[in-house]
């Protein structure tokens, strides 16, 4: 699931909006889906969710656009302005093979190496990479994401696999 700030416009202005918005994901998503991994950018934010038996797609596609119109109320009121945050229509891509799944992950993880935000990805603080790479709590259920994209349990494994992905060329298979 992907979305980006109309006309390329930041979505998170301050530190404090980063949070704001990853509590209101895990509101969003508690009752329906499982988030397995996610990345906040300045300008666009990309989830990697597995769905549950209990999953409707019209509730959740509602728990969603409540997500964005709060928030998007939110920063308005923050910055004094009015008109669409985000883009109209979010974006979800149905991830149909294990190995498309797992360029997913990595490419989730790598988008703020790929903007140059940063040089390492644990240096950004706003994606789900240091909840799998130092097992750190989250929002993430990351037990069933090392199982569904098949991640390795060992820290050295999982780093270098996850940088090592870098130089595949995941931008031509992914969005």
């Amino acid at each position: 699931i992907y979305n980006r700030g109309n006309n390329q416009q930041p979505i998170f202005l301050q530190e404090r909006n980063y949070h704001f918005f990853i509590q209101k994901v895990a509101k969003a998503f508690s009752d329906q889906v499982d988030l397995l991994a996610f990345c906040l950018m300045p300008n666009h934010f990309h989830f990697l969710i597995s769905t549950r038996d209990s999953f409707d797609q019209a509730k959740f596609a509602g728990n969603l656009r409540v997500l964005l119109s709060s928030y998007t109320r939110a920063i308005q009121k923050q910055e004094g302005f009015t008109g669409s945050l985000f883009q109209q229509n979010t974006k979800a891509k149905e991830l149909t093979t294990n190995e498309y799944a797992r360029a997913c992950f990595h490419y989730i993880h790598q988008n703020p190496i790929r903007a140059r935000l940063v040089n390492r990805m644990e240096d950004w603080p706003y994606h789900s990479f240091n909840n799998y790479w130092k097992n750190l709590p989250g929002i993430c259920n990351t037990k069933l994401g090392r199982a569904l994209v098949d991640l390795p349990d060992d820290e050295d494994q999982f780093y270098t696999d996850t940088v090592s992905s870098l130089d595949a060329g995941l931008e031509t298979v992914i969005f």
